[in-house]
């Protein structure tokens, strides 16, 4: 009898030795994981605290990364502040369309999803875009900040003003202080059922986009791991694809899900 206990007893230390082993290797994987802040502003439906996930970009961000073996924290600061400090190394990423501005201290990854650049006009308005010279004689409210709105402000034919955000520049549209504000199709649409949906009956898209842009995963080049990071979320979002994880997360923030990724 002796014998049989020492042995339990025995079989149970092991036991217990085995678990806690595996609770170190648990735990030294997890803090081996590579954190990578990523920075953005309030900008709906794609980063914002308030949303599920911090946003849909965010998601698709920390998704695709954390089936890299990478854990992402999302950083939410004013736009200008997360561009300083991805410059000094403060944070690590954002989500951005291609800008030559900052050729010289990020790399971007392939895109992942499409802006779709829309004016809106008040419902009345009979607007129609063609190109900038269907726009001399309209009042425009442009967003700070944005990279279409210098593009615009430099051109000396066009009226502009400048507004906080989007539905700041809605609400000069509608009180007949401009003609047209400018915002991404999904970013509007979101106003419109939330801050504006008591006034969004009086307004309306343009017919037709002002332009497409390209989404991407922006890293700044000081990151000693820039390459790795850029080469593994570029793998992982065509996985993600491929087995329908990418459109599920569309699915999550009530949107539908691009037919196929955007070519560079």
């Amino acid at each position: 009898m002796a014998l049989r206990y020492r042995s339990t007893r025995g079989e149970r230390v092991n036991g217990v030795g085995r678990l806690l082993i595996l609770i170190m290797l648990l735990t030294s994987n997890s803090t081996m994981a590579e954190v990578l802040r990523l920075a953005g502003n309030v900008w709906p439906p794609y980063t914002d605290h308030q949303l599920p996930e911090d946003g849909l970009s965010a998601d698709i961000i920390r998704t695709a990364l954390g089936r890299a073996g990478y854990r992402v924290e999302y950083v939410q600061v004013p736009w200008e502040r997360a561009l300083l400090g991805l410059r000094n190394g403060t944070y690590d990423m954002l989500n951005g369309w291609p800008t030559m501005k900052r050729a010289d201290y990020v790399r971007s990854s392939r895109p992942f999803l499409v802006n779709r650049m829309r004016w809106v006009q008040r419902r009345d308005s009979d607007i129609h875009y063609r190109d900038a010279e269907s726009l001399i004689g309209y009042s425009i409210a442009l967003s700070r900040g944005y990279a279409y709105a210098e593009e615009l402000s430099n051109d000396a034919r066009l009226v502009t003003e400048y507004a906080v955000n989007f539905i700041q520049a809605a609400r000069m549209v509608l009180a007949r202080r401009v003609d047209l504000t400018l915002e991404d199709e999904r970013t509007a649409s979101f106003h419109f059922e939330r801050e504006l949906k008591d006034v969004s009956a009086g307004l309306r898209f343009v017919p037709g986009d002002f332009t497409l842009l390209n989404l991407s995963l922006v890293v700044r080049n000081s990151h000693p791991q820039q390459a790795e990071i850029i080469a593994a979320f570029d793998r992982e979002i065509d996985a993600m694809v491929e087995d329908g994880s990418y459109a599920a997360i569309f699915a999550r923030h009530g949107l539908p899900a691009p037919v196929s990724l955007p070519q560079p």
